[in-house]
C-alpha cells in the first residue's frame, strides 16, 4: 500500500534564500512515521503560481504542509509584509485542492490563532512540529478531533480558532534528522550558508523578543554528538560554511562548550567554518577560543543598547562593564565579532543614543548594526506596554501599519517619541564616517541593513564569497549596503 503523500510548501521568497530547516526537520519525522514528505520549494521559483500548481498536481497530496518562517522582515526601512504572500499561496492550494492545508513554523507559532485567520489555512501546528504534525495527520484521515493533538490551531462552530497547548520535545532524544530533503548545495551557492541549530527556547526576557513564545521559555538542548551528525551530514553535501538558527548560542554555556568540544574530537574544526549568535553574558576567553578550535569564525552579539537605562527598559540581564571584555576574548580567540543594537526603544533619547553610539565607537569590534525602530510583535512584553500606551492610531510612538492592525501581524515600529521625527537621519549624523557602523536610512539605497533583497549581498554571494552576511560584506571594497545574518 503506498504512503500517504504530504507536499510540503516553502512560500519564503526572501533573497538571498535560506533554506526551510524546519521542513527538512518536519519532513525527516513525517517519513518516520510512514508518510512520503515531498518538497514544493517556491523560493526559485520564476512564476510560483505555476510551479505551485504543477507540485500539487504531480503530488496529488494527501495534506499540504505551508511553513512560516517570517511575518516580515523586520525591517523598519521597507516593512515588508510576507505574510500576505503566503496568504496568496494558501489561497492558489486551496482553489486546486480540497486536501487540508497545515500551516507551522516558527513564524506561525508566534501567534497561530491570528495568523491561521488571516493566512486562511484549516489547521495549524503550534510549536514543536515533528510529533503533532504526524499526529494531526493521524487524526484527520481517521476522523478524529483535532482537539487531542499538542499545538493543534483549527477553526470550530462556536469558538471560532482554537489552539490547544503544544508539547515541548524532549530534543536530546530526537533521532538526527537528514538533511536531503532541500537542495541544500543550491541554497548554499545562492546564499551563501547553511543552518543549524543546537536547542530552542530562551529564557531571556527581552520584551521585544518572540522566541520565548514561539520555541518555549527554557532552553532544550540538542544531544552534541546529534548536532555533530547534521554538520557531517551538509559538509557531506559540499558545504563547509554554517550559520547556528540558535537565538544565544551559550545560553546554557557549558552545552556550548559540549557541541565545540564533540566537533574537535570529531575533526571538523579544520573543515567547517561557521557563525552563530550569542550573548554578551556570560561569555569569555576560554569559551571563544574552545569555539575557534571547533570551526567558529565569527560572532553576532545581540547586545541590544550601550546605555545603561536602555538595557534595563530592553529587559536586559547586564550592564556596559560587559561589552569591551567580550570583544577583546573575541580578538584573543581570532574571531570577528559584530554587536546588534535595537535603537528607539521605551524611554529612547537623543542623548541615550548619543552616550551609546559613543560606547560602541570606543569599542574594538569589526561591525556595529544600528536597527532604527523596534518591531512590536504581538504577546511580547513591548505589545503589551504599546495596548497599555492607548489605541495604536493614535501612539505617537508608532510607526508602520497603525490603523486596523490589532492583532500587530503587520509591520509596526516603536520609536520613542522623544527622539525626534527621523532616527534615521539622527543616527548617520552620529555615526557618519565610521565604516564599522551599519546604518539604514528608508531613503538612502546605499544604507541599506537588511538581508532581504540586498543587491550588493547578492553578488557577493555569486562571485563565491561566503558565510554570515555581515562578514562577508565587512570584507567588501566600497561596500556600503550592509546586511545582518
Amino acid at each position: 500500500m503506498p504512503r500517504p503523500r504530504i507536499l510540503l510548501v516553502n512560500p519564503n521568497r526572501m533573497r538571498p534564500p535560506i533554506a526551510p530547516i524546519g521542513l527538512e526537520y518536519v519532513a525527516a519525522a513525517l517519513a518516520r512515521s510512514g508518510y512520503e514528505p515531498v518538497l514544493g520549494d517556491l523560493s526559485f521559483a520564476v512564476d510560483w503560481r505555476q510551479d505551485l500548481t504543477a507540485n500539487v498536481e504531480e503530488v496529488a497530496p494527501n495534506a499540504i504542509g505551508v511553513t512560516v518562517r517570517n511575518l516580515d522582515d523586520a525591517y523598519f526601512a521597507s516593512q515588508d509584509f510576507v505574510l500576505e504572500t503566503t496568504r496568496d499561496v494558501v489561497a492558489h492550494i486551496r482553489g486546486l485542492t480540497p486536501a487540508p492545508v497545515v500551516l507551522g513554523g516558527v513564524g506561525f507559532s508566534i501567534a497561530p490563532k491570528e495568523i491561521l485567520a488571516y493566512v486562511g489555512a484549516q489547521y495549524g501546528i503550534a510549536g514543536d512540529g515533528e510529533f503533532a504534525f504526524p499526529q494531526l495527520l493521524d487524526c484527520l484521515a481517521s476522523d478524529g478531533d483535532p482537539a487531542t493533538i499538542p499545538g493543534a490551531v483549527f477553526h470550530t462552530s462556536g469558538n471560532g480558532v482554537v489552539t490547544m497547548p503544544p508539547d515541548l520535545l524532549d530534543l536530546v532524544t530526537m533521532p538526527t534528522p537528514r538533511r536531503r530533503v532541500a537542495d541544500n548545495p543550491r541554497y548554499f551557492t545562492e546564499g551563501g550558508q547553511a543552518g543549524v541549530e543546537t536547542k530552542r527556547g530562551c529564557d531571556q526576557s527581552c520584551i521585544y523578543c518572540v522566541d520565548p513564545i514561539a520555541k518555549g521559555r527554557r532552553s532544550r538542548l540538542r544531544a552534541p554528538v546529534s548536532v555533530v551528525e547534521e554538520f557531517q551530514d551538509l559538509l557531506e553535501q559540499g558545504i563547509d560554511v554554517l550559520h547556528l538558527c540558535d537565538c544565544e548560542f551559550n545560553l546554557p554555556p557549558e552545552h556550548a562548550r559540549a557541541v565545540c568540544e564533540a566537533l574537535i574530537a570529531r575533526g571538523l574544526g579544520d573543515k567547517i567554518r561557521w557563525y552563530t549568535y550569542a550573548s554578551p553574558k556570560p561569555f569569555d576567553t576560554d569559551l571563544a577560543k574552545t569555539m575557534a578550535r571547533a570551526g567558529c569564525l565569527g560572532i553576532n552579539f545581540g547586545v541590544d543598547h550601550a546605555d545603561p537605562d536602555m538595557l534595563r527598559r530592553l529587559g536586559r540581564r547586564y550592564g556596559l562593564e560587559t561589552l569591551r571584555p567580550v570583544a577583546h576574548a573575541c580578538r584573543s580567540a581570532g574571531l570577528a565579532v559584530m554587536f546588534d543594537t535595537l535603537l528607539g526603544g521605551p524611554g529612547e533619547t537623543k542623548e541615550s543614543l548619543a552616550r551609546a553610539l559613543e560606547f560602541l565607537r570606543n569599542t574594538d569590534v569589526d561591525r556595529v548594526g544600528l536597527s532604527c525602530g523596534v518591531r512590536v510583535y504581538p504577546y511580547t512584553p513591548l505589545a503589551r506596554l504599546v495596548r497599555h500606551q492607548g489605541p495604536l492610531d493614535s501612539n505617537p510612538h508608532l510607526h508602520g501599519a497603525r490603523e486596523n492592525n490589532d492583532d500587530l501581524l503587520r509591520p509596526v515600529f516603536y520609536v520613542d517619541a522623544a527622539v525626534g521625527d527621523d532616527i534615521h537621519a539622527y543616527v548617520w549624523q552620529l555615526v557618519k564616517g565610521d565604516r564599522r557602523f551599519l546604518a539604514a536610512d528608508p531613503r538612502q539605497s546605499d544604507r541599506n541593513y537588511n538581508y532581504n533583497d540586498n543587491s550588493t549581498l547578492a553578488n557577493a554571494i555569486r562571485a563565491g564569497a561566503r558565510g554570515a552576511y555581515w562578514d562577508i560584506l565587512r570584507q567588501l571594497p566600497d561596500a556600503h549596503a550592509d546586511a545582518k545574518a
